[in-house]
């Protein structure tokens, strides 16, 4: 029996709606969403929960995120059968069975008309820089290893100018099947912090387009580099161009950090 997984769907008769917490090593994932042909960490999710929950499961996630990008607070939710539907022993199942890439961190009943997606308000990703001169061979699958000292204070000033509502064209990657995409989103928050060695950022919108944060660390990178100067963020957010920006930064740095629900 298939189960609803769709904006204002209530669960099938029997079935309640479930909210799940994940978090995962994007490492050796194409990603989260499915894609055919190979390992998706929603594909991973929704076989192992069909195999436990004896019934086909689809999971709707908080955010897509891209190839090697990991989630420390990712929301997943879904239908399950109540019969079968026990969240401590669902709990430990998954993780025998999913670990160590993947954790499940709590999973409860909901209301029916949750969903991980349409109702979640906000995401909040974090992005993790291995500021030193000498890599640091523990940390290379989660940060991105810059060997040039950074101005965090300069990073800190580029990224006050993308806080509010912008056309983010210019970090934006491009999908040609939707062609009349709009890149306009509401940034609440983007801070720069170092502790020792690790640069980080934390930046928490809305919604964000794809490969937005990774762009908007590049871009910072350059500035923190004295490669470009602050004024340079107002100058290239306002091209709407694509190829005014740098680079985006490595997909290893990033972290769906958290998904806000009011």
């Amino acid at each position: 029996m298939p189960c609803s997984g769709y904006l204002g769907a209530s669960p099938l008769a029997g079935f309640v709606r479930v909210r799940m917490d994940v978090a995962y090593d994007g490492t050796p994932f194409h990603g989260f969403a499915r894609n055919p042909g190979v390992a998706t960490v929603q594909q991973a999710l929704e076989d192992t929960l069909s195999q436990v929950l004896r019934h086909p499961v689809a999971i709707t996630g908080a955010g897509r995120t891209d190839a090697g990008v990991h989630a420390r607070g990712q929301v997943v939710s879904f239908d399950a059968d109540g019969s079968h539907f026990e969240p401590t022993a669902l709990g430990r199942a998954l993780n025998r069975m999913l670990g160590p890439t993947i954790a499940v961190d709590g999973i409860e009943a909901t209301a029916p008309t949750f969903d991980a997606r349409f109702s979640c308000t906000g995401r909040s990703y974090r992005y993790h820089i291995h500021n030193r001169a000498v890599l640091d061979p523990l940390t290379r699958h989660f940060t991105w290893h810059v060997r040039d000292h950074l101005d965090v204070e300069a990073m800190q000033q580029a990224g006050d100018a993308i806080i509010g509502t912008h056309d983010f064209s210019s970090f934006s990657k491009r999908n040609k099947s939707r062609p009349a995409e709009t890149f306009v989103r509401t940034v609440r928050e983007a801070q720069w912090n170092r502790s020792g060695d690790t640069v980080s950022f934390e930046i928490t919108a809305g919604a964000f387009t794809h490969q937005m944060v990774r762009s908007l660390v590049g871009m910072c990178v350059e500035i923190g580099r004295g490669r470009r100067e602050v004024a340079d963020m107002g100058v290239v957010l306002r091209a709407l161009s694509r190829e005014s920006a740098p680079s985006p930064a490595p997909s290893r740095g990033l972290v769906l950090w958290r998904a806000h629900y009011d």
